[in-house]
């Protein structure tokens, strides 16, 4: 595929519906936009809802059968790979290339402008997990090769799936002609660019070795180090409220050393978040790190300890095993304790105190006003527990995540409590068991008596 495409101009242009009819098992929901490199629609079958994109053979001679065998490839070695969501499944028919995975509501990209906004811990959560699936990718000989924030998908609970692996996008693109850019790379019309400077090239023509024949798909052109660049364009947008480092035109200065991204970097007021952004968007891929050397270098500076001992671990499972809401809020409740000894008691048994684990000791005013870095990683726990209320079914469900709330307050910010729990608490006031009703007041009365100020907006 990769840079033969740009060029064909389709005869004819039909609707992704027309394509969809080699596919009987789904069905046709909703037609996501088109581009001329892909048409994307929402199906549904018994297994749920996916994302189907939809390649119009317009020229029989095109190569897809190894652009086929590397998707699937790819599926298989990242099969077990968490924070990762490559295509799950590869068609190719007389009239279309098409590649089906599952449907997750929001990207990164919307998830940046949604209320309520992503915090500092919420944030560093993302790229850790972003890291992570990399270091796992690379490590197995995958390379992504479009990383931006619309192929980053997000949970309700800030899980990270890095989807939309593109080896079928060309590695080299010209540096003279934004055309080939354009239709590969710049689906959401928005102009970012965060393809590293390496990838362009002065001349490309149909001898060239940055062609990328067919042959070449399996060669390992795309390199881990183009991978980290295009992460630290990401970062920069999640940590400066959506500014993005390049546009296409300032990709192209930078790679000749005509502009800087400093301006947005220093948006970032941590200075070792700042520092490791800043050396993933270095020109010269060499003196870029891998992944796993960030993981490690910024244990205990960028990221906090309990994200390594204990978070991610104990979050995987929820991503990895087949809970339902309501088996989810029994296994919080049956796990806060351990929760909070691993992200609160510590800190506070340093400090002589040893009724962390106890409900109602104190309340959210004394706990949030010293609260430990370990208490901040409570807030991913809060994500996890609230994506589950509105799902769950049973009495005695609803009855444990009011107690899982009453609970984590204590140890959670007033801004967290009124913006993350305070909506839930009031949906659970009219539900229909009159026994979470009345748990509903109770908690609301204990979770909010003790805040006397509302944070700054």
């Amino acid at each position: 595929m990769g840079n033969q495409l740009a060029g064909i101009a389709p005869s004819q242009i039909y609707p992704v519906e027309h394509y969809l009819t080699e596919l009987p098992d789904f069905t046709f929901e909703k037609n996501l936009g088109s581009t001329r490199f892909f048409k994307v629609a929402r199906v549904k079958n018994k297994e749920g809802l996916a994302i189907v994109k939809v390649f119009a053979i317009h020229d029989p001679s095109l190569p897809l059968a190894p652009h086929k065998e590397t998707l699937e490839k790819i599926r298989r070695v990242l099969s077990d790979v968490p924070n990762t969501l490559p295509f799950q499944k590869v068609v190719e028919t007389d009239k279309a290339g098409i590649i089906i995975r599952q449907f997750v509501k929001d990207n990164l990209y919307d998830r940046i402008s949604t209320r309520p906004f992503l915090n500092s811990v919420e944030k560093r959560w993302i790229a850790f997990q972003l890291l992570h699936a990399l270091a796992a990718a690379h490590s197995r000989g995958i390379c992504h090769g479009d990383i931006k924030l619309e192929n980053i998908m997000v949970t309700g609970w800030y899980w990270v799936l890095l989807t939309d692996f593109a080896s079928f996008k060309p590695t080299y693109l010209p540096e003279d002609n934004p055309a080939d850019f354009s239709y590969f790379f710049d689906t959401s019309r928005r102009r970012t660019c965060n393809i590293a400077p390496e990838r362009f090239v002065k001349t490309l023509n149909p001898d060239s070795s940055h062609y990328l024949p067919e042959e070449g798909i399996g060669t390992g052109e795309l390199t881990p180090a183009m991978d980290i660049f295009s992460l630290g364009c990401v970062l920069t947008e999640l940590f400066t409220e959506g500014h993005p480092p390049f546009y296409f035109s300032q990709l192209l200065s930078y790679r000749s050393g005509e502009y800087s991204p400093a301006k947005i970097l220093e948006k970032i007021e941590d200075v070792d978040l700042r520092d490791m952004i800043q050396h993933m968007l270095q020109k010269d891929p060499s003196q870029r790190l891998s992944a796993e050397q960030y993981l490690e270098q910024q244990r205990d500076r960028v990221f906090p300890q309990y994200f390594y001992t204990f978070l991610r671990d104990y979050i995987k499972e929820f991503a990895t095993l087949s809970l339902s809401p309501d088996e989810k809020v029994a296994r919080l409740r049956q796990d806060i304790h351990a929760i909070l000894y691993s992200l609160v008691l510590p800190r506070g048994v340093q400090h002589g105190d040893t009724s962390v684990g106890c409900e109602g000791d104190h309340g959210p005013s004394s706990a949030s006003s010293s609260l430990s870095s370990g208490s901040e990683g409570l807030f991913i726990v809060v994500a996890v527990l609230t994506s589950c209320l509105r799902s769950l079914k049973h009495c005695s469900a609803k009855l444990q995540a009011l107690e899982l709330i009453r609970e984590l307050c204590p140890r959670l910010s007033s801004d967290i409590i009124l913006d993350r729990l305070l909506p839930y608490m009031l949906y659970l006031i009219n539900d229909k068991y009159p026994r979470v009703r009345a748990a509903a007041v109770e908690t609301l009365t204990t979770c909010l008596t003790p805040i006397d100020t509302l944070p700054r907006r």
